[in-house]
């Protein structure tokens, strides 16, 4: 079963934050909806925190994605092991804000606090840009680079505000 812990509305927003996450479920679910941003052509991040906010260190991530556009057949990737958030798309700067532009995701943070290892990230976007009709799909995995108790989720785009979607945090049941 899946049991919603929040649901954040973009209105122009910085970032869009989730709190309430608990040692309750290893596995949550963060739906990304209709995501657009108010800049063209911005990067998508996720950032994890505890009870002491969204941690933004230039180290404090590590991630890697793999993805293809739906106009060639090259494969794209991209790889950071010291970065201060989790990017989710393998083409950087590749979301914009024109007619059908967004992104979209499905991701799931395991281990988000009562284990050992560090919480771990995957799941899989699809976004578009305005270079005609673009889009780009990716597969993307990362982690929070110290083992934390996350309490919360943090999407934001590399630059200017989220001009409108949603993000919603589920908790997945084991049992």
């Amino acid at each position: 079963a899946w049991t919603l812990i929040g649901t954040a509305v973009a209105s122009a927003s910085g970032t869009l934050d989730i709190t309430g996450l608990s040692s309750t479920y290893d596995t949550y679910a963060i739906g990304l909806s209709d995501l657009v941003p108010a800049t063209d052509n911005v990067a998508p991040y996720i950032r994890l925190g505890d009870s002491s906010g969204v941690d933004t260190g230039a180290s404090d991530y590590s991630w890697c994605q793999v993805g293809m556009r739906n106009n060639s057949a090259t494969v794209l990737g991209a790889v950071d092991a010291a970065d201060s958030e989790i990017e989710l798309t393998p083409v950087s700067g590749n979301i914009g804000n024109g007619a059908g532009d967004g992104l979209g995701a499905l991701l799931y943070l395991h281990t988000p606090g009562d284990a050992t290892g560090w919480p771990r990230l995957s799941g899989t976007t699809y976004g578009g840009d305005d270079s005609g009709p673009i889009g780009a799909f990716s597969t993307v995995g990362g982690e929070r680079r110290a083992v934390i108790v996350v309490d919360r989720v943090q999407f934001l785009f590399s630059s200017g505000d989220v001009a409108t979607g949603r993000m919603t945090v589920w908790g997945v049941s084991h049992a």
